[in-house]
């Protein structure tokens, strides 16, 4: 088992490609924001800049997305040569701090695995597709195996631009650049709590630091790793949430102070560029913001609100256009993504149903939104004691986004859910984690409000900070095996038994899969294993059957397919060894054992996840 959670060099390549994709970022970034930015907003910025440049190429220019994405690292490693735009040495001290600081996180993280049913419906699928084809998918070009190949793609242009420098990038890049995403906040969060407002003059301190990751990760109340260290979408949207809120509530407070904004608005409009297309519900997350900052401007009040009107309209400039140009592309690409329902079918009948399951979620999730409960309580009791302040500000950010963003989810829920999942408020949990980064960075500011700051010096200050750093450094190992949920079984089970199909499999083969009992689930994990992990096998035409029969392979030998996998073979079946898996090769005389492999004896008393079915792999409970 220990074997399992230590990097093979591979690994140790996808950290290094991982790092460079931050550097590119971040340079591209300084080119854009200045070198006074913070790196870790710069890295956002950067990101949404690379978000736009991809997309306009992808829909509007017929040819490889590698000749814009390798022009964008070429002109970001420029900026090292521009002394007035490049990073400073502070810069680069207080990065070589985070590195050490997070080492044995990233080591910990560097062996993962694709993991959890969308990475391999569409995720990863869409991030190959870039890959292997240098476009975005149409109906005209080669099909993608992606259940929805117009879903957006600015998580995968992330993995893109790593597989520039190995093909192989993306299977465990689409988690290394979420990994890279939430640390990034927490620097941001490190920032906040020891010198606000955000300043590049000092090198932060190794505790503080430190402590900004913990906030992001152990302590941040919203933290699933399964969530935010798949490959799904969540934590796209939850760090550019908090980006674009630490950078909305600054400037609120430059503008209350009387002070002129030095461009404010790009450096937000190219984060809210990277939100809008992170997932399809970007695009409420977005308004939600910017919905956010106006509300905060106007419960302030004073002669700020028109200044803010006007940063507010011209920073959604960057993610309406890129988001009009997908629109765009989804209607005249001819394939499929996920899409509202008619509007006679819309859920409005159910929303006292949908509302009762919230509720119950809210109940289950207490730790969660209980913390949530206690910041907008915080943000009354700090108002009175301490007026309009950087604090305040964002607790009162946070209160608007919190009701704007799930008034988008209910708004879901009736008219783009079907009618099963709206009654059950399908994933309302996950969908409020995109704004626990922004709810940690909150409560983390009002409780030095309230009292922790000034407790905090001195001798105290030194061992808070020590004891910190020590759990930032080393708590990845203890909760190493929450951190590594693609080891979750049954998983390793498929992983195995598809790597072991593979030394048997060419590009192009026909393989039915014979799996019993089966949900697709399985059938959907062996799939993406042999396409999308090395060594890849492509083209593969898979027949999925739920039963494992003499009547099933009858049917793959009339169908012309060559190979079968039984997944689990039934007791009594003659000549075949019962309760394992077995591959058949088809010849003159019908079906021929080719290989065997029995399950683990083991592997019955670990905890299974129900995220896969069990009866193909012979268990049945």
């Amino acid at each position: 088992m220990i074997a399992n959670y230590l990097p093979h060099p591979a690994d140790l390549v996808g950290l290094a490609v991982t790092w460079l994709v931050a550097v590119s970022l971040m340079l591209a970034g300084t080119m854009v924001a200045g070198p006074r930015m913070p790196p870790e907003l710069q890295i956002g910025i950067g990101w949404g800049a690379l978000c736009l440049l991809l997309t306009l190429w992808g829909v509007l220019v017929p040819l490889s997305l590698a000749m814009p994405a390798a022009g964008f690292v070429l002109i970001a490693l420029c900026v090292l040569a521009l002394p007035d735009r490049r990073p400073g040495p502070i810069t680069w001290k207080t990065l070589g701090r985070v590195l050490p600081v997070t080492l044995i996180f990233w080591i910990v993280m560097a062996p993962i695995q694709p993991s959890q049913p969308d990475t391999w419906l569409n995720l990863l699928p869409n991030a190959f597709y870039l890959v292997d084809w240098g476009s975005l998918p149409t109906a005209t070009l080669p099909p993608s195996g992606s259940y929805l190949p117009a879903a957006p793609y600015n998580t995968q242009f992330l993995s893109y631009l790593g597989s520039l420098a190995w093909p192989d990038y993306p299977a465990a890049g689409m988690s290394l650049v979420n990994v890279l995403m939430l640390l990034t906040v927490g620097l941001l969060v490190a920032r906040a709590l020891a010198a606000p407002p955000l300043t590049t003059d000092a090198v932060l301190p190794w505790g503080t630091i430190a402590g900004g990751m913990l906030l992001v990760t152990l302590l941040n109340p919203g933290f699933v790793p399964r969530f935010h260290l798949s490959a799904y979408g969540e934590t796209a949207l939850a760090t550019t949430a908090c980006m674009s809120a630490w950078l909305l509530v600054g400037a609120q407070s430059e503008i209350a102070a009387g002070r002129r904004l030095s461009g404010a608005a790009p450096g937000i409009g190219l984060i809210l560029a990277a939100m809008v297309n992170a997932k399809q519900s970007g695009i409420g997350l977005v308004a939600a913001s910017i919905g956010a900052a106006i509300l905060m401007s106007w419960a302030e009040g004073g002669r700020q609100r028109p200044h803010m009107l006007r940063l507010a309209g011209l920073s959604v400039i960057p993610a309406l256009g890129l988001y009009v140009l997908w629109r765009y592309h989804v209607s005249v690409a001819g394939v499929d993504e996920l899409k509202p329902l008619p509007l006679a079918e819309w859920n409005w009948g159910k929303v006292p149903e949908t509302l009762a399951s919230a509720g119950q979620v809210v109940a289950e999730k207490a730790v969660y939104f209980g913390c949530a409960a206690a910041a907008l309580a915080a943000w009354p009791v700090l108002l009175w004691r301490q007026g309009w302040t950087h604090t305040t500000r964002l607790l009162a950010y946070h209160a608007f986004l919190l009701a704007l963003y799930n008034g988008f989810l209910l708004l879901t829920y009736i008219g783009l859910f079907s009618s099963k999942m709206s009654i059950e408020a399908h994933s309302f949990f996950r969908y409020n984690t995109h704004l626990s980064l922004v709810l940690a960075l909150a409560l983390a500011l009002a409780a030095r409000e309230f009292g922790v700051g000034r407790w905090l010096v001195g001798g105290r200050l030194r061992l808070v900070g020590g004891l910190a750093l020590a759990a930032a450094v080393l708590a990845p190992l203890g909760y190493a095996y929450r951190l590594r949920f693609d080891l979750d079984m049954p998983q390793p089970l498929v992983r195995s038994l598809a790597a072991n199909l593979k030394s048997y499999l060419a590009d192009g083969d026909r393989l039915a899969l014979l799996l019993p009992g089966d949900n697709d689930s399985v059938a959907t994990m062996i799939a993406g294993v042999l396409a999308y992990t090395p060594p890849r096998r492509r083209g593969l035409d898979l027949l999925r059957r739920n039963t494992a029969d003499p009547a099933a392979l009858d049917e793959a030998a009339r169908l012309g397919y060559q190979l079968a996998l039984i997944s689990c073979v039934p007791e009594g079946w003659e000549d075949l060894p019962p309760s394992q898996a077995v591959l058949l090769r088809h010849g003159p005389g019908g079906w021929q054992p080719l290989a065997a492999w029995p399950y683990p004896a083991h592997a019955a008393d670990r905890r299974w996840q129900e995220i896969l079915s069990w009866g193909p792999l012979c268990r049945r409970s």
